[in-house]
């Protein structure tokens, strides 16, 4: 187990906060045995009623040298988002908070409109909107480092700049967990069906995967639209 994230279960453990190994974390140590060399985030998940106990652990996160922002959709924080202060030693934490609704755990799924994942290809051409883009990520950034942070992604400034989108989850891989002695750490029961779900052959790497277009646990649809229309 990496010692960054022992170190987090670790603390997880001691304050009684229900969660579950996610993602590129579940996958990596599933399928590798180790987390994934190319992967450079540590993806957890919580339901919402352990809101509470995570938000007193923020002051904690702060002391070991981490700055936190979270994100925020119509009122409703979603994610708390841990960047340690040595990127080159240590991942990014990211601690995505589930509702659920119509059988499914939801979460808001964003990312920035032309950013270098999303446009690998072509190189905008600077305009108003990249400048106002760009002095966006420096405030985020100078601000991150002294405070927590509240990006609401439904709100202006950031709206125009974000591109939305839905994790939509059978909401039965989430209650149903189990605690894995290997890694002393929690996972979904049916860990396997879950990555199947989400990766289709999840067994095999994939050297060209995008998450935002491969991800079968993505509704490019938003929370509002999803949970109104169900």
């Amino acid at each position: 187990m990496d010692k960054q994230l022992r170190a987090i279960l670790d603390l997880l453990h001691q304050h009684h906060i229900a969660y579950w190994l996610d993602s590129g974390t579940l996958l990596g140590l599933q399928r590798e045995g180790h987390l994934l060399a190319s992967d450079k985030d540590l993806d957890l998940g919580v339901w919402d009623s352990e809101l509470p106990k995570l938000q007193t652990l923020l002051a904690i996160f702060r002391q070991a040298g981490y700055q936190i922002y979270c994100a925020s959709y119509k009122g409703q924080v979603f994610k708390y988002n841990l960047t340690p202060s040595n990127l080159k030693k240590h991942r990014t934490v990211d601690i995505n908070i589930y509702r659920e609704a119509h059988g499914h755990a939801w979460c808001p799924m964003y990312y920035f409109k032309l950013s270098p994942t999303t446009e690998k290809k072509v190189r905008p051409q600077k305009t108003v909107f990249t400048t106002i883009r760009g002095l966006l990520r420096s405030t985020w950034k100078t601000l991150n480092s002294k405070l927590t942070l509240t990006v609401k992604i439904d709100r202006l400034p950031w709206r125009p700049f974000l591109i939305t989108g839905t994790w939509w989850i059978p909401s039965s891989y989430y209650k149903n967990t189990t605690h894995n002695s290997k890694l002393n750490a929690t996972i979904p029961q049916e860990w396997e069906s879950y990555l199947a779900f989400r990766y289709g052959n999840w067994r095999q790497p994939q050297t060209d995967w995008v998450f935002y277009r491969d991800d079968q646990g993505i509704n490019p649809r938003t929370p509002a639209q999803l949970i109104t229309k169900q």
